[in-house]
């Protein structure tokens, strides 16, 4: 009889040998039994060390280089195409996961029913806490946000310190079952990096699988680390919110979204 890990932890990486190392190290403080869970690294052909340091690991995780650098989403859906555990921990990189984190994250996981997912409390690398959850990406969103002060509508917050149910956690650290994947399916693989975590939280709110926030799980993160991007213009963001949103839509939020901090600069030069 062949023995499963409960979790599959999957790292997609691309030029991450500054981080990958403190990572996977990261891996052996756990305090769950290290039979219980499997690493599964994969490298979107990286031009650094990046597959040499994950295969010199002492943790030994699966190492799999794609032929070409497919995106964060096809690098995921690769892990779980090979991944047996009963969950799956989408994990950035540039991500250390304190120790007990992945224990609390598993033990809530198995405690509650239905779940679509679970994200642990982000912190930034000295310590402090890190926004890491926002509300859909919304024309009505992004009008409270700018124009009515509220400063949870739109773009990312940092909830209060307790477990809750929220929209959308970015996937730096973030927790799957098996069985959702199975319901809502995998990453979207048009979108090669942003709006894949945005995308996959609304299917999970259409199929009324929620997704909590559970701070007592701490995972330190370079916040912007993996993007490796000059500009923001030379990101992959704008096509990919053009591929959420549509043509039309995105257009009129961007419109929006202008419109409303050039409002707030008015009104900060009228204080």
């Amino acid at each position: 009889m062949i023995n499963h890990p409960t979790i599959s932890v999957v790292i997609p990486a691309y030029n991450e040998e500054k981080y990958l190392g403190d990572c996977l190290e990261s891996l052996k403080s756990q305090s769950l039994h290290r039979s219980n869970y499997e690493v599964i690294v994969v490298d979107n052909q990286s031009a650094d060390a990046s597959v040499d340091v994950a295969k010199k690991h002492k943790i030994k995780p699966t190492v799999i280089r794609l032929a070409t650098n497919a995106g964060f989403s096809a690098a995921v859906n690769h892990a779980i195409s090979l991944a047996t555990g009963e969950y799956y921990l989408f994990l950035n990189p540039d991500t250390v996961v304190l120790p007990g984190a992945l224990k609390k994250l598993l033990d809530f996981a198995k405690d509650t029913s239905p779940l679509g997912a679970v994200a642990p409390r982000l912190l930034n690398p000295d310590g402090k806490p890190q926004a890491s959850v926002y509300k859909f990406p919304t024309i009505t969103n992004a009008i409270k946000h700018y124009f009515f002060n509220c400063r949870t509508c739109f773009n990312k917050y940092l909830p209060d310190n307790r477990i809750q149910k929220i929209e959308v956690a970015v996937m730096a650290a973030f927790l799957v079952p098996r069985t959702t994947i199975g319901d809502v399916g995998s990453l979207d693989e048009r979108f090669f990096l942003y709006y894949e975590d945005v995308e996959f939280c609304r299917r999970l709110k259409a199929a009324k699988l929620p997704i909590y926030y559970l701070p007592g799980a701490k995972v330190k993160h370079v916040h912007g680390a993996s993007g490796h991007f000059k500009s923001h213009l030379a990101s992959p963001l704008l096509a990919s919110a053009r591929i959420y949103h549509g043509a039309f839509y995105s257009d009129v939020l961007n419109l929006i979204l202008l419109l409303g901090q050039k409002w707030q600069q008015l009104a900060q030069k009228r204080k």
